[in-house]
């Protein structure tokens, strides 16, 4: 069953950890459906360093942050990759979760997963409760899930140890070790 927006305006922290294992769906091309379950992720809030949007700053990069849980945030990193994100939380909120990788081969690690399914920053803003190219089912079994600190943040000081990387314990498929 398609996940819909009052799913996505709880507790960000909470929606977090209910998205591993949830099922990311999108519909390709040729009008065939990809669905894998979500694996792992990292949650980002406005009120830590590791957020794009820190403080409540909103910018031009930014702005899908703002939109109510369920919307797509598509930006770049390092002028090559792609990112997916999941904004969550109420409108104007700014909280999101890094999708970081999928139960697939070739959707290890948030880089290649973007790259694999051709996901680019035409897709930002998506609203996944409405549409019919992407969107979120919920999962069909509660998996054990790990924590740990989020990757590549170090630049946010003592917000970098936040325990808010989530995933499947041993999956093959999680983008480096918990």
């Amino acid at each position: 069953m398609k996940l819909n927006r009052n799913f996505f305006l709880q507790n960000p922290i909470d929606v977090a950890q209910q998205l591993v294992g949830a099922y990311f769906c999108m519909r390709r091309d040729d009008g065939t459906v990809f669905r894998a379950r979500i694996c792992e992720l990292e949650l980002y809030l406005d009120s830590e360093r590791g957020c794009h949007a820190f403080g409540g700053k909103c910018t031009a990069r930014n702005d899908a942050m703002f939109l109510a849980g369920g919307h797509t945030y598509v930006y770049l990193c390092y002028g090559m990759y792609d990112m997916l994100n999941i904004v969550l939380g109420k409108n104007g909120a700014a909280a999101a979760v890094l999708i970081r990788a999928l139960e697939h081969k070739g959707c290890e690690g948030p880089g290649k997963l973007t790259r694999f399914l051709r996901i680019t920053r035409a897709d930002n803003k998506i609203d996944l409760c409405n549409s019919k190219k992407m969107w979120i089912e919920q999962r069909d079994s509660e998996p054990e899930i790990v924590t740990g600190k989020r990757i590549g943040i170090d630049y946010a000081g003592a917000d970098a140890e936040l325990p808010w990387r989530f995933a499947i314990k041993d999956s093959k498929f999680i983008s480096k070790p918990i």
